[in-house]
C-alpha cells in the first residue's frame, strides 16, 4: 500500500461526489510531509506552510493570520470515530439510497486502506480552521492529519465552485 494509491482512491471517490453535486469541482487526495526530529506535529505543519509561502504570497490570505488560528483536534480511536466524519465527502448514505448497500462503503474501504498504509500507533488530528485555504486545497475542505514518527500525511477533502 501506498500514499499515491491512497490518494487515487480519494480523487476517484471525488468524481463520485461530482455526479452528485454537479456544479462543484474539486478534489480529494493523501500526502505525507517529512517529520523533523523532536519537533511538534503543529511545529512540522507550520514549517511546511512557510515552505509554501509563495502560495500565500499570491493571494489575499495571511499566512501569519492563518497560523495563529490552526487548532489541531485530536480525534482518539480513529479507526472507528473517522467514518462518521467523512461519509458526507464519500457519498455513503447517497450511495445507499440508490444503489443499496453492497459490501463496504467508500470511508469504510478508505478507514481499510488506512489502517493498511499507517503505522498502529499513528494519531490523528482534524485541521481547523476549516474555512482557509491550504497550498494543496480548494473552496471549501475538510482536512485531517495523521501523525507518524517519520512523518505526518495530510487527508484532504475539497470542493471548488
Amino acid at each position: 500500500m501506498t500514499e499515491e494509491y491512497i490518494s487515487g482512491y480519494l480523487e476517484c471517490v471525488s468524481r463520485v461526489k461530482d455526479i452528485y453535486t454537479p456544479n462543484l469541482g474539486g478534489f480529494n487526495c493523501f500526502f505525507g510531509i517529512e517529520r523533523k526530529n523532536n519537533q511538534t506535529i503543529k511545529k512540522d505543519l507550520f514549517d511546511y506552510l512557510d515552505l509554501n509561502k509563495i502560495y500565500y504570497d499570491s493571494t489575499s490570505d495571511d499566512l501569519e493570520e492563518i497560523k495563529s488560528q490552526i487548532n489541531l483536534v485530536e480525534i482518539t480511536d480513529w479507526t472507528n470515530t473517522l467514518i462518521p466524519l467523512i461519509e458526507k465527502w464519500t457519498c455513503d448514505k447517497i450511495l445507499e439510497k440508490e444503489q443499496g448497500k453492497n459490501g463496504y462503503y467508500l470511508s469504510e474501504y478508505l478507514i481499510r486502506l488506512l489502517q493498511e498504509f499507517l503505522p498502529k500507533k499513528s494519531k490523528l488530528y482534524k485541521l481547523n480552521p476549516d474555512w482557509t485555504m491550504w497550498p494543496w486545497g480548494d473552496h471549501m475542505s475538510e482536512e485531517y492529519l495523521f501523525e507518524t514518527d517519520e512523518k505526518f500525511y495530510i487527508l484532504h477533502f475539497g470542493e471548488s465552485s
